[in-house]
């Protein structure tokens, strides 16, 4: 399993591409990052490092009059991602189960009953998608 321990500002710049939801270049990023005061040429620095990383990759060139700019991509989604994260630090399904019970019952103290309808229909959506995936790997073998 590959370890993904990012930097701040790495981070950040991954949070970036995974708000937007759009392919941007060096430029577009060093515009969109608010946090900091970033140059362009350091947030080629961090491309360049999440691109190493294989946490984001060149998706397609932006013309613009004289410059040809490449644009980037996340290769995973932010659930992937964190998925891969709890997944390094040790955190397998029934633990995952119990965080998410923990979880649930300490901010059933200050949510409502919408809320809660709604997140145990969000909950049982994952199971349903979960026994899915479950089924069609048996039916592989």
């Amino acid at each position: 399993m590959r370890k993904y321990s990012l930097s701040n500002s790495e981070e950040i710049l991954l949070n970036t591409l995974w708000q937007e939801n759009t392919p941007l270049t060096v430029a577009q990023l060093a515009d969109k990052i608010t946090e900091a005061d970033w140059r362009p040429n350091y947030v080629d620095k961090i491309v360049k490092q999440l691109v190493k990383k294989g946490l984001i990759k060149a998706d397609g060139i932006l013309q613009d009059r004289f410059y040809r700019s490449h644009q980037f991509v996340p290769c995973l989604s932010k659930d992937e991602f964190l998925a891969n994260m709890l997944a390094e630090q040790g955190v397998n399904n029934a633990l995952f189960a119990r965080i998410a019970v923990a979880l649930f019952k300490k901010n059933s103290k200050q949510s409502t009953p919408e809320q809660d309808a709604k997140l145990i229909a969000e909950l049982e959506k994952m199971v349903e998608e979960y026994e899915t995936q479950i089924e069609e790997k048996s039916t592989d073998k």
